[in-house]
């Protein structure tokens, strides 16, 4: 919540901050933003809040609604959610262009959401033993939630690709077993940290394919509506993340909750690397680009 104390004192302890924070002032009432709030973005909120906790701004957060892509994208560019953490899309890039959207392009994945595993049944745990290239994809049909970018960039390499509306609890593994669907590509890091254990409760029957691994430029950004509602929560998020970013902190909270894939997830697998038609690494301004991790290799 945002500190009652009144404007003068605030005013006071900016100035013996040396007007390094950003402290609005709130009278009547408190704002609350609207923040996506999903499981696997623990990471990506607990980053929002060290950016903001750096800037100085307190505000109280309720959770958005949970929807596909294309609902996402309606909810934030129309003002109904205020804050959200999703990948950049063509879609999302055009609404930053047309004033209809902002956007922090700070990696809050550090580019390991370009690493793709595949999910599979564990009956056909060894389905792309022999897959040497992108082209070897191509008779295989993978599944995405509708909306997701992820499938123009598969289907731009050849390899078929079925969009589905209900993913987030493994539901797509019954597609699997009555044969309309082969594999479900994840961020190799979400996937080991968060996904397959919470796919597997309901469906135990999942694994990780343990042949390949996919990579193209993708990453998550941090995106706010338009308007004077969010311009404050934008240039603190914009200041704090600068702040963190610089004083090592950012890569401290990353890795509270998200770890570096280690050597031995990697070993044996083949790197298959897949052009992304939209954009590519330099994306992601110079500044931050050394936030993106490269997976070791033993």
């Amino acid at each position: 919540m945002f500190d009652p104390a009144p404007c003068a004192t605030r005013r006071r302890a900016l100035l013996a901050l040396g007007g390094a924070c950003i402290l609005p002032c709130a009278h009547a009432s408190t704002p609350v933003f609207v923040m996506q709030n999903e499981p696997h973005l623990r990471h990506a909120r607990a980053l929002v809040f060290a950016a903001l906790d750096a800037a100085g701004l307190r505000a109280r957060f309720s959770d958005a609604p949970l929807g596909n892509e294309q609902r996402n994208v309606h909810q934030i560019s129309s003002g109904l959610t205020h804050l959200d953490m999703m990948p950049a899309t063509p879609k999302r890039l055009e609404l930053v262009r047309e004033g209809k959207l902002r956007m922090i392009p700070i990696p809050l994945d550090r580019g390991l959401l370009g690493w793709r595993v595949n999910l599979l049944l564990q009956s056909r745990r060894d389905m792309l033993a022999q897959v040497r290239g992108a082209g070897d994809l191509a008779q295989f049909t993978m599944g995405q939630n509708v909306g997701w970018m992820d499938t123009a960039i598969y289907r731009a390499a050849g390899i078929p690709v079925k969009e589905i509306k209900t993913w987030s609890n493994g539901e797509f593994t019954e597609q699997m077993e009555a044969g309309f669907l082969d594999l479900f590509p994840l961020g190799l890091e979400e996937t080991l940290s968060y996904f397959l254990a919470h796919f597997q409760r309901r469906y135990p029957q999942l694994t990780t394919d343990p042949h390949i691994l996919m990579r193209y430029p993708w990453f998550r950004f941090a995106w706010l509506a338009p308007g004077a509602s969010t311009a404050a929560l934008h240039d603190a998020l914009q200041q704090g993340f600068d702040r963190i970013v610089a004083n090592g902190s950012f890569v401290r909270v990353w890795q509270k909750h998200r770890k570096i894939p280690p050597p031995s997830v990697l070993r044996g697998r083949v790197p298959i690397d897949i052009p992304n038609p939209f954009y590519d690494n330099t994306l992601v301004p110079a500044r931050y680009r050394h936030l993106l991790a490269q997976p070791a290799r033993s």
